[in-house]
C-alpha cells in the first residue's frame, strides 16, 4: 500500500517564514585549535516500531562508531571525532505519526544506541523520506532542549567549523550545507510490509505538483544557490538524504541529476554525502565526489551498477549481490568518517565493527572557486 503525502501542515506554514529569515539560527562559527578535524557520517539508522525499538546491526553500528570516534584512532595523534551528520530516515517506519509515544521513541532509538561518550558531540541533523511520512517538526522541536546535541534547527542549515594548531595560523574552514531533498525531490510512503516490493524502490516522484509544494522546492533551491555562491570554505560538503547517483537497488535520483548537481560543479564543491539506499559507495565523476551511507540501521541493498551514467568512476561500492538483504557481503552495517587537514581529507567507508572498507583522498577547493569574501548572512550553526 502507498500513500501519498504533502509536507505537515505545520511545516508548510512556517517554512517560508524560517528560510526568509536572514538571521536563520545563527550562531558564531566555532574555531577549534587542532590541526586535524575528525567527523562521522551515517544515514538510515532510525530503529524500528516495535520493541526494543533498534535493530542488532544499529546496535553494533553505534559500538563501531563509538571505536572511530575515539582518540588516536589509526594513529598516535589522531584526535576525536567533534561531530556526527545524521543523512535522515532518523526514525522508523514512518517517523512520528498519531499515537507515537515520541519521547520513547527518542530515548529508545537515539539516546540509548549512542549512548557512548565518544558519541557525545554535536549531531547535525536533516530529514529522510521516511521521517517525512510523520509529523517532522517534532525532530526539529528536539533541538530546542537545554544542552541538548540534536542539532536540527531548520529543514535546511550550515555547519561551519574553522580550526587551525594556534592562533597565529591562517584557520581551515569546512562548510557543510545540510538540504533537504525531500521537499526537493518529493516523497511516498509505504507501509512496512510493502518493502520489497516493485513500488518501493522507484526512484523519487519529484516535487508534488501542488502550489504550495512547488514553491518550497523552488525557495530551497534558491537557498542552496546563495550558500554555495557565498561560500569561501576550503573544503565544501553538501549533504542530503537523497543520492544524486546510486550504484544500488533505487538508483538516483532525477530532480536533483538536472538541478543540483550543476551548482555543485559549477561552484566547486568538495563532495556530496547522501544516505537513502541500504548500501555505501563513492563515485567521481566530472570532477565531482559522491559518498553514500545509508547502513545505519541494516546493510545491504542490492548491487545496481547500470544505475551509474557513463563516464563516471565507480571507486567503491558495498552491497549485496543480486537479491536484497542476501547477506552476500558480510556486512551488518556502516558509517564514513572524515579527517580533514590543511592539504587533504580523507574519507573512510567503515564496517559496522569501524574497520575500515575503503579509503579516499580529497583536495582542498582552488582559490578561483571560492569566494573572495565570505559572508555570514547564511545560517550558520
Amino acid at each position: 500500500m502507498v500513500i501519498k503525502r504533502l509536507l505537515p501542515p505545520v511545516a508548510a506554514s512556517t517554512f517560508s517564514f524560517l528560510l526568509s529569515s536572514p538571521v536563520l539560527g545563527s550562531t558564531a562559527t566555532e574555531q577549534i585549535n587542532t590541526s586535524r578535524l575528525r567527523f562521522l557520517a551515517f544515514g538510515d539508522w532510525g530503529g524500528q516500531e516495535q520493541y526494543p525499538y533498534y535493530t542488532e546491526e544499529q546496535w553494533m553500528t553505534a559500538q563501531g562508531m563509538a571505536r572511530v570516534a575515539g582518540k588516536d584512532f589509526g594513529d598516535n595523534h589522531s584526535p576525536a571525532a567533534s561531530f556526527v551528520l545524521s543523512l535522515g530516515d532518523n526514525f522508523y517506519w514512518n517517523g512520528f505519526q498519531d499515537g507515537v509515544d515520541v519521547e520513547m521513541r527518542f530515548q529508545e532509538t537515539f539516546e540509548k544506541v549512542y549512548h557512548h561518550p565518544e558519541l557525545d558531540v554535536p549531531w547535525y541533523i536533516i530529514a529522510g523520506n521516511h521521517d517525512y511520512c510523520g509529523d517532522i517538526t517534532k525532530q526539529l522541536e528536539f533541538s530546542s532542549r537545554p544542552d541538548s546535541r540534536w542539532n536540527f534547527p531548520d529543514y535546511n542549515h550550515r555547519v561551519v567549523k574553522k580550526f587551525s594548531p594556534n592562533d597565529g595560523d591562517p584557520p581551515v574552514k569546512l562548510e557543510i550545507i545540510m538540504i533537504d531533498t525531500i521537499i526537493l525531490a518529493g516523497n511516498a510512503c509505504f507501509q512496512a510490509e510493502s518493502e520489497f516490493s516493485a513500488e518501493f524502490f522507484q526512484p523519487p516522484p519529484g516535487p508534488a505538483s501542488d502550489e504550495a509544494s512547488m514553491r518550497q522546492a523552488s525557495m530551497t533551491m534558491d537557498w542552496v544557490r546563495d550558500a554555495l555562491e557565498e561560500s569561501d570554505a576550503d573544503y565544501l560538503l553538501v549533504a542530503g538524504h537523497y543520492p544524486i547517483y546510486s550504484a544500488c537497488r533505487t538508483g538516483g535520483t532525477q530532480y536533483l541529476i538536472d538541478n543540483l548537481d550543476p551548482m555543485l560543479k559549477q561552484y566547486g564543491a568538495t563532495a556530496y554525502l547522501s544516505g537513502h539506499e541500504h548500501c555505501q559507495f563513492h563515485f567521481a565523476r566530472d570532477e565531482m565526489n559522491y559518498f553514500l551511507s545509508g547502513t545505519g540501521h541494516d546493510c545491504c541493498y542490492s548491487a545496481k551498477t547500470s544505475n551509474l551514467p557513463s563516464g563516471g568512476d565507480l571507486k567503491y561500492l558495498l552491497a549485496d549481490e543480486t537479491t536484497d538483504y542476501s547477506g552476500s557481503s558480510g556486512v551488518r552495517g556502516g558509517f564514513l568518517s572524515f579527517d580533514v587537514t590543511r592539504d587533504e581529507m580523507v574519507v573512510m567507508v567503515h564496517r559496522e565493527n569501524g574497520d575500515v572498507l575503503h579509503e579516499s583522498y580529497l583536495t582542498p577547493r582552488n582559490s578561483l572557486l571560492k569566494k573572495s569574501a565570505g559572508s555570514d548572512h547564511i545560517a550558520v550553526i
